[in-house]
């Protein structure tokens, strides 16, 4: 095992700057590029490659010479690469230089060895941008990434095939990538990892040996036991910190990403059982069996039943690709389940497995349950801020110099982020027009007032539904995408949604809104207490509207595929049962009572049962509709435009849907009327 570096090993040869180092060409696609190659002594063969990418309009040169890697390199023995960038810039949208990275690893692998498993990419500003691009399109061939001061200004989503390790390092000065654009990025990936929400904050110098000014920020136990960490340095502004003093982000980088190897290829769960998801699982103990891709040793491996908290531990046995996990007694509730350190026979691991379940057996009601705990009535806000900022909101502006626009509740008539009134009776009346428009980023939040207007939320789990329409075409060509986050007054992430896509063009009109995206997002709340909810997004004059924001408790799992279904059966019957004699003989009657014979007295644990039970009901009654009399919504009244009904998450639903919760009545004057079904 390499030994952990030292600031006083470092500092040894801390002005010994690849003094050895050679320049060498790489052919990629036809075309000879430049690289800077730092070759230590220490190196044995088999050693890692680090590829550390230079900003815009500076050099390999640059990059070697504002850095300490070289150093890093001596102590550690990695080999170490400095690319040159074409017109001293990166293509962070393309694959022109993710070919270039490509090609410098097989290169480096076939000259001097280096260990393809473990490559490691880092970049500074423009760099750090790159850095973003490549964690998305080539994860296979880096094994862990640390982009400094650089994040991606436009599209931030994170869409790589496999989890991926990040450790970002940003001063909080910064006034050319300035630090607000950072938590964004990072909230993508800690998402796409499925790292903890809730962060852990450390001190990285326990031993006060340097400037207390840094903290790590960590959101670990991801897929893969991946972890997304943020090294935030207090007042740094845009630059490679290498302050002895301070701060050696090439130690702090080196030391995060020599954790991390590709390796051989982690056994994969091919088949689980109770699936994922399952519920009423017996109290009084049984089994969890995973069936793996390959033979597995269970020996060293470590698995947890997890509830508010508090562990249980399970015995787990292997024999030949499956593993046996058993469930001693529980007590009644929702469990996370946690499985670790399984090795397959080909030498990989699998770091960490997921799944949830729930213990005793849970009655559902004839009606969905439905709490709503926020359903803002903007619209009744129009006389009063116009197109401004409503009550109880609060909307920021930021530009990469630090300068705001701050605009609190009331605010009336307000230019940028604000109100937008639409035509009623389309798919939401009103909403907030998000664009961050000659800033770099917009927020707008509910919550921030305490206790007036403050949005309390007690521990458990919830559902936040909403719609988005893109506000013009070139939102639309550019596939605008925005953030949904709930934190706790202290700032502290508890849920984030980032990127969210939106359908239709609303071509800068304000008429009836249809074609929108419904998003529907369940988040936990992990104590009682007051939180704010922020749309946020960073693209400039490009803009999406958002509205119809509701946010209730969440139905468990065994109320949203049993009750779900039970509520179904039973609309079926019914529905069954209104259809006249003559009828009965009738194929779509026939295959309505055959669906509802096979399914009577159905019991199961596994939500996929219930679910493809709901949907051949469901399929059923919609064919054998119009034997029993189901005239076609609206028909006969020449006032109403349309019906229109929705399920718990505000979704559209069919009028014999189960679940229904509200029908809206459209007028043709424009008016509108909404009345609950229960």
């Amino acid at each position: 095992m390499k030994k952990l570096i030292t600031l006083a090993l470092v500092m040894m040869a801390i002005f010994s700057v690849s003094a050895g180092a050679v320049w060498k060409k790489v052919n990629v696609n036809g075309a000879d590029r430049d690289i800077k190659v730092y070759l230590p002594e220490s190196m044995r063969g088999g050693d890692a490659l680090v590829i550390a990418c230079h900003g815009m309009n500076q050099s390999a040169d640059w990059h070697d010479s504002n850095s300490k890697w070289a150093a890093v390199a001596d102590t550690a023995g990695f080999a170490l690469v400095f690319p040159e960038g074409i017109n001293h810039g990166w293509d962070i949208g393309g694959s022109r230089d993710v070919d270039f990275v490509c090609a410098i690893i097989d290169k480096m692998e076939k000259e001097h060895g280096i260990n393809p498993s473990r490559v490691y990419l880092t970049g500074f500003s423009m760099g750090g941008m790159f850095t973003y691009h490549c964690a998305n399109r080539i994860p296979d061939k880096i094994a862990a990434f640390v982009p400094v001061s650089g994040y991606p200004m436009g599209d931030k989503g994170a869409y790589s095939e496999r989890p991926v390790p990040i450790m970002h390092v940003h001063g909080t000065g910064d006034d050319v990538c300035v630090f607000s654009g950072v938590q964004p990025t990072l909230d993508n990936w800690i998402k796409r990892n499925e790292c903890n929400a809730v962060e852990n904050l450390i001190d990285p110098y326990p031993e006060g040996n340097r400037n207390k000014g840094a903290k790590m920020h960590i959101w670990g136990d991801g897929l893969d036991g991946v972890e997304v960490r943020l090294l935030e340095f207090a007042g740094k502004g845009h630059w490679q910190s290498e302050d002895p003093g301070y701060c050696l982000t090439s130690i702090e980088a080196w030391n995060f990403m020599k954790r991390w190897s590709l390796g051989p290829d982690a056994p994969k769960v091919n088949a689980l059982e109770p699936e994922n998801g399952s519920f009423d699982l017996p109290l009084d103990g049984m089994e969890i069996s995973l069936t793996f891709d390959m033979n597995v040793d269970g020996s060293e491996a470590e698995a947890q039943l997890v509830k508010e908290g508090k562990p249980v531990s399970l015995d787990v046995k292997s024999e030949g690709s499956v593993l046996t996990l058993s469930v001693p007694e529980l007590e009644r509730g929702e469990y996370a389940l946690s499985l670790r350190n399984v090795k397959g026979e080909n030498g990989g691991v699998l770091k960490v497995f997921k799944a949830t379940y729930t213990f005793g057996v849970e009655d559902v009601g004839d009606v969905p349950p439905y709490n709503e705990v926020f359903n803002p009535d903007l619209r009744a806000e129009e006389n009063k801020v116009g197109e401004g900022i409503p009550t109880g909101w609060y909307r920021i502006n930021t530009r990469g110099n630090g300068e705001k626009d701050e605009k609190i509740s009331g605010s009336a008539n307000t230019g940028g982020a604000r109100m937008k009134y639409f035509m009623q009776g389309g798919d939401f009346d009103e909403g907030f027009y998000l664009s961050a428009r000659d800033y770099d980023r917009c927020e707008i939040t509910y919550g921030k007032y305490v206790p007036e207007h403050g949005l309390h939320f007690d521990k458990g789990r919830y559902v936040a539904t909403l719609n988005s329409v893109y506000w013009n075409k070139g939102s639309l060509d550019g596939n605008v995408k925005f953030d949904f986050t709930v934190k706790s007054l202290d700032g502290t992430v508890v849920a984030t949604f980032p990127s969210l896509p939106s359908t239709g063009n609303m071509d800068e009109q304000q008429g009836r809104i249809s074609g929108s995206t419904y998003h529907s997002l369940e988040f936990d709340i992990p104590a009682d207490g007051d939180y704010t909810v922020t749309y946020s997004m960073t693209s400039g004059w490009t803009a999406v509207i958002v509205g119809n924001l509701k946010i209730a408790t969440a139905m468990s799992t065994a109320e949203r595929y049993k009750g779900t279904f039970l509520r179904t059966l039973a609309e079926a019957k019914s529905l069954y049962g209104s259809i006249a004699g003559e009828d009965l003989d009738n194929p779509d009657a026939v295959g309505l009572k055959e669906s509802i014979d096979r399914y009577n007295g159905l019991v199961s644990t596994a939500p996929s049962v219930y679910e493809a039970a709901t949907a051949e009901l469901k399929e059923a009654m919609e064919k054998a509709g119009s034997l029993a009399g189901v005239s076609s919504i609206g028909a006969g009244d020449s006032d109403i435009v349309a019906i229109e009904y929705y399920d718990l998450f505000g979704r559209r639903a069919n009028h014999r849907s189960a679940g229904v919760l509200v029908k809206r009545t459209i007028y043709r004057d424009g008016s509108v009327r909404s009345e609950k079904v229960l």
